[in-house]
């Protein structure tokens, strides 16, 4: 993340009025974007949040009444037009208490061309003491008016050993957990994140579901062959009635079958170590070509996902190809 760069800027006292964070998923770009605010804010007026006074903790919480976050709506591609009017008419009264009120628009490039000119305005003639930062994963759907009001700020994919590194002396995780979360969330810090409970937003117990699951999968791959259907039916039933959670249970289910084929060769680079057992019984009832055929079943099912395919049926595919192995 580009914190010492963020840092300079707060030192200096000169808070553009619009900046955008350029970078892959998972970057770091919404956490850069509290610092920020965070500094910008903070009474220990050093260009760094403190994270003890009364405007970071609010900040860090969630809590601050003038930090605001836009996005697209819940099951929604684009952020509309009405959305970046409803956000204009918030802003064009005074903050409530922030020295500079922020306005963070995620996935900015998913704005609607009306979205963007309605955008456009308010970045001609921003509120005072208010400033906006734009996260985005790509740069060409941003109009080119929108480009040049912004001070840019890249950010690059960080790696597994930065995010445990993160977890475990910023957050204070232990090492073992540290090494499960980053071997599910791989370089996308957002995910890790909300794995460790550090991010709360539509953060299930994920504890729980990991070890729901894998349980689960393990039934299921070492039931007898006339219950397998059922029970990876009833598998698939329980995910897709929690859409919220499908995201990370297939982050979960993709270290399972990676380890599933790493076992053979690497038995100590696993990232499920507590259900080395277990998974050494399974791997001894398949063959390795099996583990590869599931691997691809596996990332086929993660594409249709993504395509917006219904959950139910895509997941029922994928529980049954596996059920059917004798």
């Amino acid at each position: 993340m580009s914190l010492s760069e963020l840092t300079h800027i707060v030192q200096t006292g000169r808070i553009p009025n619009a900046l955008l964070f350029y970078g892959p998923r998972g970057s770091g770009k919404k956490q850069a974007a509290l610092f920020f605010a965070k500094a910008c804010n903070c009474r220990a007026d050093n260009g760094r949040p403190c994270n003890v006074c009364t405007s970071c903790k609010k900040i860090a919480a969630g809590m601050h009444p003038d930090m605001i976050f836009l996005g697209p709506h819940e099951n929604k591609k684009l952020i509309s037009i009405s959305q970046v009017r409803e956000m204009g008419s918030i802003i064009a009264s005074r903050a409530n208490e922030a020295l500079f009120r922020m306005v963070c628009i995620l996935h900015a490039d998913l704005m609607n061309s009306q979205a963007q000119n309605a955008l456009l305005k308010m970045l001609e003639e921003p509120p005072q003491r208010t400033f906006f930062i734009l996260s985005a994963t790509q740069i060409t759907p941003l109009l080119p008016t929108i480009l040049s009001r912004c001070r840019r700020i890249d950010f690059k994919a960080l790696s597994s050993q930065e995010i445990k590194t993160a977890l475990c002396t910023q957050y204070d995780l232990d090492a073992k957990t540290a090494d499960i979360i980053t071997g599910t969330a791989g370089s996308d810090l957002d995910q890790a994140l909300r794995l460790a409970g550090l991010n709360k937003e539509e953060a299930p117990d994920w504890t729980k579901l990991r070890f729901w699951l894998i349980t689960q999968i393990c039934s299921c791959l070492t039931a007898p062959q006339h219950q397998r259907v059922f029970k990876s039916l009833d598998l698939s039933r329980h995910l897709s009635a929690r859409p919220e959670y499908i995201n990370d249970a297939m982050a979960v289910l993709r270290t399972v079958f990676r380890d599933f084929c790493v076992l053979k060769y690497m038995p100590d680079k696993i990232v499920n170590l507590d259900f080395l057992s277990v998974f050494k019984d399974i791997s001894g009832m398949h063959s390795y070509s099996q583990f590869l055929t599931w691997m691809t079943l596996f990332h086929e099912t993660e594409k249709r996902l993504e395509s917006n395919s219904g959950a139910r049926l895509t997941l029922d595919r994928f529980f049954l190809s596996l059920s059917l192995v004798n």
